[in-house]
């Protein structure tokens, strides 16, 4: 098929690729022109391991076309995905539709009759048939069909997560439509992976109702973790024992910091959002969020008692990014973790392999950026793992100890073992090791 896919972003730019590599000719569509030259340079915008290398796959085999030509991406496609920002309002947790509509006004009048238009965004309950309106109110033929098939990606996984998924959720009201949508996903459908056809409206609600599960699974194993830290005992085995219930699982069952990145806090915020508008309460969902703005203070008060004050104390601070595997940082909680310890008064020097250039964004000069983990925590009184990058878990307790001039070491991420790091003549606190 002939396939359009508007915006260049994260979800876009991972849809288009995996679409190109299902076989189907694809043109990326975004107005900023300087991205649209980068990409077809074959420069990606963002870390996302194993991106580059599909999308150069795909533009050498001629399936790919980067354009901003409304044009020239539209006059022919047979489906439309819109893969714009839905970014989360940061006056009152809203989601800004403003870029689908902008979208919806500017293909309206170029998308042909019998055009299938898929929101691949995540956007709020009842989007779908608003997107509709507003293309037929700008002049779209009037057979065309709006479905919704929403992204279940993963920062630093995307394209297993779009390649491999344990499901397909397409919602649509006309049956055909329904079957043609899924036939750009045929090497899935052959494979046997599941597919779930709902209304427009559920399957809106399934990623949103997703990713706040999601939510509540990971504060409250965090939450688990400070009891635990409280009694003395080592909440990972707890965690295992509670993961080995084939009803609950293992996954998102590892205590941190908290939840970052662009999903989940926009997610369970828009989520609450949806609820209230539709008259209902969701007491879990809201707890969540704000236990898991609790929880970085928390972790810093915490330090600051075991040191007897952070002020003008150095600390050595590995990850910036919300989560290993990205450079997104976004609602991360090492960036909180940061921003508390400054209001402390500590002396922050951090590390992380891809995350400075967007940190520097949120923190500007308020602290020193190192260029290695041994730069980082050279000199510190404290040190911090805030990121799971599989490196910070790799280097030496005993080098460590050498480096530090301090001897706390606060493994927010469980990377190391107590005892090793203890053995090295260093104080150790984690997320629930007791």
């Amino acid at each position: 098929m002939r396939i359009c896919v508007i915006g260049a972003g994260y979800v876009g730019l991972v849809t288009a690729v995996c679409v190109a590599e299902f076989g189907h000719e694809v043109y990326c569509l975004d107005v900023d022109e300087e991205r649209i030259e980068s990409l077809k340079r074959g420069e990606v915008p963002f870390y996302e391991p194993g991106l580059g290398e599909l999308l150069k796959k795909n533009a050498d085999a001629g399936r790919f076309v980067f354009t901003t030509d409304k044009v020239e991406a539209l006059k022919r496609a047979e489906i439309v995905f819109i893969a714009v920002g839905t970014p989360m309002n940061p006056a009152d947790g809203t989601v800004d539709l403003s870029f689908v509509e902008s979208a919806c006004a500017d293909i309206a009048t170029i998308i042909a009759p019998g055009t299938i238009v898929v929101d691949k965004s995540t956007v709020p309950v009842g989007t779908a048939r608003k997107v509709k309106n507003l293309l037929l109110a700008n002049g779209a033929p009037e057979n065309i069909e709006v479905l919704s098939n929403p992204e279940f990606l993963r920062e630093g996984t995307a394209v297993g997560d779009f390649m491999q998924p344990d499901r397909v959720v397409i919602g649509a009201d006309n049956k055909q439509a329904a079957e043609k949508l899924m036939m750009v996903y045929k090497p899935l459908l052959d494979e046997g992976r599941q597919f779930l056809v709902t209304s427009p409206e559920s399957a809106e609600l399934v990623k949103y109702a997703s990713n706040a599960f999601l939510a509540v699974k990971l504060t409250f194993i965090n939450e688990i973790a400070l009891l635990a830290d409280r009694i003395g005992i080592d909440a990972i085995e707890v965690a295992k024992g509670i993961g080995l219930d084939k009803r609950i699982g293992s996954k998102f069952l590892h205590p941190g910091p908290g939840f970052g990145g662009s999903c989940l806090p926009k997610d369970t915020n828009g989520l609450l959002h949806i609820a209230k508008d539709f008259g209902a309460d969701l007491n879990l969902v809201e707890t969540a969020v704000r236990t898991n703005e609790e929880i970085p203070r928390a972790l810093v008060e915490r330090i600051d008692g075991l040191v007897e004050g952070l002020c003008g104390k150095i600390v050595g601070v590995l990850g910036l990014a919300f989560k290993g595997g990205t450079d997104d940082v976004r609602e991360s909680p090492a960036i909180k973790l940061i921003k508390v310890l400054l209001e402390k008064g500590a002396k922050v020097y951090a590390y992380d392999p891809q995350g400075e250039r967007l940190a520097r964004r949120e923190l500007g000069d308020s602290i020193v950026y190192t260029e290695s983990i041994e730069a980082a925590i050279e000199g510190a009184e404290v040190v911090v793992i805030a990121t799971e990058w599989p490196e910070f878990g790799q280097i030496a307790p005993r080098e460590i100890a050498r480096l530090m001039r301090g001897d706390l070491f606060a493994d927010f991420r469980n990377l190391h073992e107590p005892n090793e790091i203890k053995a090295a003549g260093l104080r150790y606190i984690g997320m629930g090791r007791g």
